[in-house]
């Protein structure tokens, strides 16, 4: 459980590893501290199992010793089911991480599906394979409020320190099974000899309906959103608004996803159509989109944007109608000799998207690719210089790091150029990066 607080348990899709004490347990309540973190939760757990192991350690030590000290200074007694129950506690942090992720902790959501959408975006312009993914992900169907879509990301997301606890858990069963018979049959009459107790089912009610209070917020949000859902499907606005309000009270950070602004928007635009607001229109702009009126979508939210304030979430909405009109004319995609053809009509939208949002990675790595194209060699090496400081992906900065040499290649910039060739390689140990190799072998 020490080595668990001190590794990653998650990379963000931006290349970013979060450490368990830099992930604060947020349970829909709103009062998130870097105090309460999983790394503390994972030293609290390795401090009980420690004094479990302790206790067992002496009394072992008391049986096989004739010393009358240590017989009378040793714990009386180890129950098995302090094994059961420290293995129970390890599997408390795995157990809060997931809930969190899937159920309440609504910003992280937001911001790991804009950096996911991004990188899906640029992963589709390397120029070779890609690192697969246990759950493949289409970067304009993915949808945050989806429990499904937000499972598919964590599938791809989590790091080995997630799974460490379960290993723990496994291990203190199996300890639990060296130990000597005659103590579990010692447990067994403890338990057979304690008078029935009528405040154990009080205590016991007690407890699940202070769990409910404590979990059953972010999940009352869900229900709530699900049942607005329903209602704007059978055309029931009125209600449906009011579940949706329901849903932002239970649980505020609905208000970071754009498709919670998008179910708003539909309700608002349906009752009244004459007093448009941003959700409105987003959810306009969002329906063209769907309708594969990609440029009809583009104007309405371009509209939006410029008559409305620029909050998060409808900064993200505009930026992927952007990106789907940059790959509307498929760039980079074909024979060589037809890229230009497909290039040029994407380089307008990817400015105008960067104009937006400068710190998009997926927009500033397809610019620099086609610039390249372009013989644009100092545009290209500027472009994938800020790739190298927005994204942290090994994926990604061994791509930057190959069209930083190529340029410098053809500016005749030999030395520099085998130098970046080289980080690329060691930031692709799967070899998965055929460009670079295949310039620094000299086949090409």
């Amino acid at each position: 459980m020490l080595i668990a607080s001190l590794c990653s348990w998650f990379n963000n899709p931006s290349g970013t590893r979060l450490m368990a004490w830099q992930l604060p347990v947020d349970l829909g309540w709103q009062l998130r501290t870097g105090v309460f973190n999983y790394g503390a939760l994972c030293a609290g757990c390795a401090i009980y199992i420690f004094f479990v192991t302790y206790q067992s350690w002496r009394v072992a030590r008391a049986e096989s010793s004739a010393d009358p000290v240590q017989m009378l200074t040793a714990p009386k007694l180890v129950l098995a089911s302090n094994y059961v129950w420290a293995a129970l506690l390890c599997l408390v942090p795995p157990a809060l991480f997931l809930f969190q992720f899937l159920c309440s902790d609504m910003s992280t959501i937001a911001e790991v599906t804009r950096q996911q959408i991004q990188l899906e975006l640029a992963r589709s312009h390397l120029g070779y394979a890609a690192t697969p993914e246990y759950t493949p992900i289409l970067p304009f169907l993915l949808d945050s409020s989806h429990l499904a879509d937000r499972f598919a990301i964590l599938t791809d997301q989590l790091d080995g320190g997630w799974f460490i606890p379960l290993f723990s858990a496994g291990m203190l069963l199996m300890a639990r099974a060296f130990l000597p018979l005659r103590l579990r049959f010692v447990e067994t009459a403890i338990a057979d000899r304690r008078p029935p107790c009528l405040g154990r089912s009080g205590m016991l009610a007690m407890g699940i309906l202070l769990g409910l209070i404590i979990f059953g917020r972010a999940p009352a949000a869900m229900v709530s959103e699900a049942q607005a859902e329903h209602l704007l499907s059978v055309g029931n606005y009125n209600a449906a608004m009011n579940w949706l309000d329901s849903a932002r009270f239970l649980n505020p950070e609905l208000d970071q996803l754009v498709t919670y602004h998008l179910a708003r928007g539909e309700a608002w635009y349906y009752l009244h159509p004459e007093q448009p607001n941003a959700e409105s229109q987003a959810y306009l702009g969002h329906y063209y989109r769907t309708q594969k009126d990609f440029y009809t979508s583009y104007q309405t939210m371009l509209t939006t944007w410029h008559s409305y304030q620029h909050t998060p979430w409808l900064q993200d909405e505009v930026s992927l109608s952007l990106a789907q009109m940059a790959e509307v004319s498929a760039p980079l995609k074909g024979m060589p000799n037809t890229h230009l053809a497909h290039d040029e009509p994407a380089l307008p939208w990817l400015d105008e998207l960067l104009q937006i949002n400068n710190n998009n990675f997926y927009a500033q790595f397809t610019v620099g690719r086609i610039l390249y194209d372009l013989h644009d060699y100092a545009g290209c090496e500027a472009h994938m210089r800020m790739v190298l400081n927005i994204s942290s992906s090994a994926e990604m900065r061994s791509a930057a790091y190959t069209y930083i040499a190529l340029s410098r290649f053809d500016l005749g910039d030999i030395n520099n150029a085998r130098e970046y060739l080289y980080k690329a390689q060691d930031l692709d140990p799967a070899y998965r990066n055929n460009t670079a190799r295949q310039h620094m072998s000299g086949m090409r």
